[in-house]
């Protein structure tokens, strides 16, 4: 038989890799929608998500020194007063700012105070003394409006810059737009930029807004909230703090406390930390735009890109490893995207949506498990279906349904190949057997009387007559004994058992009448300890042959004047048949082979009896395909008992 393995290892490596190449260009293409999507949707908020995990994870960074926060908090509130204060307050508070490179009050003064009129000139011409105030603007993209202060205080101040501060989806507050363009073409900078002008940092100004005109840049948040320089507001108005600590500063006046509402979320809320407040995050973006360091997104192409690189080698890991060091290999490099991720971040300021390749990534294993198995399934099953053609035996143990496993499953196909291979091992063995038993078994009596031919031609060696015929009966009689033991046991292997009731106890006096004549010429007695009636389901003549196997085994192998006794033992469910005798015993190394075909207790025994060594076998395999089991006690020169357990027959069968 020819063997078509590497054939067939051909045709599944070239399906897998057929697969391969499939599931590799799908999850590109995976890829490549995933990151042009990145932004919309739940892949956004979840790319929202990684960047703050991202942010979070960083290292804290010094805050710069000559940037102080003048924080409205509680601890003013509760010295001032209720909130909102007289605007004579924040004209001394500028008295005591004088020396200030720059100061921004995030604070919006849109309607004049009508109770203190005076406050309105007082506060103007604080600011004009100045000569260095920012006052804010805000932006009402509704009404396509921009509010600023009353005209007194607009005319005074040395620039405005609007402080919308706009959050992502979720409410989070990341990026910042340096400038914005109104429908009627005015050119709104932000608070910080006019705050670097006012500074006289004008490059920095005009370089920040050249470099955010491409995309919206994502604020690098220093630290958490209360990073930055910050002192109460009543201890600068009270004259606690000396003007000359904030010469040269950039000073930004806003609010802190904790009712006042001027808070939000950033990057790292989402660490557990407590919102910013939004005169903090005025803090965070001028010291960005003085530091031009911003956390930048690369264009599209760049980020499909980056995030193709990792899913390539996802792809290497599939086809190469092994399923659970693919499975080891591909949480590894989830892991190293995080990783690079925050390097990008944090080492180069680049900002690229990791989403993309990581789902990719993690569908990458599931995927390529089903594809493959599917690939794999395929193959063992076109293989299962040849060899149920070219093998009936194979075809009958396919034909059986593995409890638990569905019949369209890897595991189910892999388990009938199993098997399938086992059956053609066995087949394989059996063939070695046969040719074993022609090529020895079989020669060995023929040779015998070729050789017992040519002696008796020679004058001297020739033997009479009647020991000529009688040494040529024996040799042919061992002959056909080897043959029908042979054919027997192949018969019992290959045939189905035609199964009806019959009584076990008239079968074993059959057989015991069989043997009577052999028993009877060396004195042996056999006996039948009889008991009630006991019905099995069988075939009459196989267990009939196969019993007085047993019984002639015991003739053979024992001495003469032996005794064999056959007992018969009724349980519940089983009827056990012992066959005893005195005999010579089987050695203990050889009971473990006793009943595989061609394999005898004493071949090598001075005065053995001559046998095929297929008795036995042939009655182990008649008594297994009537779902029974035989046993053998033996000691060595005190006899066996070989001990026949069958199920019985139901009564209502019996009936």
């Amino acid at each position: 038989m020819s063997s078509p393995a590497p054939e067939n290892n051909k045709l599944l490596s070239d399906r897998i890799r057929k697969e391969w190449h499939l599931v590799s260009g799908l999850l590109m293409l995976l890829t490549l929608l995933f990151s042009v999507v990145r932004d919309d949707g739940a892949l956004g908020k979840l790319n929202n998500l990684i960047y703050d995990f991202t942010m979070a994870a960083a290292f804290t960074q010094p805050a710069p020194s000559d940037i102080v926060i003048v924080a409205i908090d509680d601890y003013s509130i509760s010295q001032l007063g209720f909130w909102p204060w007289r605007r004579i307050h924040h004209a001394q508070l500028l008295g005591r700012l004088a020396q200030a490179r720059a100061v921004g009050i995030d604070l919006v003064f849109q309607e004049p105070n009508p109770v203190y009129p005076s406050d309105d000139r007082a506060l103007a011409q604080a600011i004009e003394q100045h000569g260095r105030v920012v006052l804010p603007l805000i932006y009402d993209t509704q009404r396509q409006e921009v509010n600023t202060a009353i005209p007194m205080l607009s005319l005074a101040a040395k620039a405005a810059g609007y402080i919308n501060i706009e959050p992502d989806s979720d409410g989070v507050v990341r990026r910042v737009a340096l400038q914005r363009l109104t429908p009627s073409d005015q050119i709104l900078p932000h608070f910080t930029i006019a705050m670097l002008m006012t500074g006289d940092d004008v490059d920095l100004a005009l370089h920040a807004l050249n470099a955010s005109q491409s995309d919206t840049p994502h604020i690098p948040f220093l630290g958490r909230s209360g990073h930055f320089q910050t002192v109460p507001y009543f201890n600068v108005l009270n004259g606690d703090i000396p003007p000359s600590f904030f010469k040269d500063k950039y000073v930004l006046v806003g609010a802190w406390g904790s009712g006042l509402g001027d808070t939000f979320p950033t990057p790292l809320s989402k660490a557990g930390l407590s919102s910013m407040s939004g005169v903090e995050i005025l803090a965070n973006t001028l010291q960005a735009v003085r530091s031009d360091n911003w956390i930048r997104t690369p264009p599209a192409w760049f980020i499909a890109l980056a995030s193709c690189l990792p899913v390539l080698l996802a792809c290497q890991v599939l086809f190469y490893l092994s399923p659970r060091a693919t499975l080891l290999g591909l949480i590894g490099l989830v892991i190293a995207i995080l990783l690079v991720n925050w390097v990008a971040m944090h080492a180069f300021d680049l900002w690229i949506p990791p989403l993309a390749s990581l789902m990719t990534v993690l569908l990458a294993y599931p995927l390529w498990h089903w594809r493959s198995q599917e690939a794999a399934l395929n193959q063992v099953t076109e293989e299962l279906n040849k060899l149920q053609l070219e093998y009936p035996d194979v075809r009958t143990a396919l034909n059986e349904r593995l409890s638990g496993l569905s019949t369209r499953n890897l595991p189910h196909r892999l388990t009938q190949l199993h098997k399938s291979i086992n059956l053609l091992r066995q087949a394989q063995t059996k063939r070695e057997e046969t040719l074993r038993f022609i090529s020895h078994d079989m020669r060995a009596p023929q040779n015998s009387i070729l050789a017992l031919t040519s002696l008796q031609r020679q004058d001297q060696s020739k033997l009479p007559p009647d020991q000529f015929l009688h040494k040529m009966e024996g040799y042919a009689e061992q002959t056909l004994e080897l043959v029908d033991n042979f054919i027997s046991l192949a018969r019992a292997e290959a045939m189905e058992m035609v199964l009806s009731p019959l009584s076990l106890p008239d079968l074993l006096a059959d057989c015991l009448d069989d043997a009577w004549a052999s028993a009877n010429k060396r004195s042996i007695s056999l006996n039948l300890n009889d008991s009630d009636l006991i019905w099995i389901k069988g075939n009459a003549p196989m267990l009939r042959r196969a019993f007085t196997n047993l019984i002639q085994n015991a003739i053979k192998y024992g001495p003469d004047g032996n005794r064999i006794d056959i007992d018969l033992i009724a349980e519940p469910q089983t009827v056990q048949v012992r066959v005893m005798d005195q005999g010579w015993g089987v050695p203990a190394d050889k009971r473990a082979s006793i009943f595989e075909p061609y394999h005898r207790a004493h071949e090598n025994t001075a005065g053995a009896p001559s046998g095929s060594g297929l008795g036995l076998a042939f009655v182990k395999t008649v008594i297994n395909k009537h779902d029974g089991d035989i046993v053998l006690d033996s000691t060595r020169e005190q006899g066996c008992t070989f001990i026949v357990s069958l199920p019985r027959l139901d009564s209502s069968d019996e009936d």
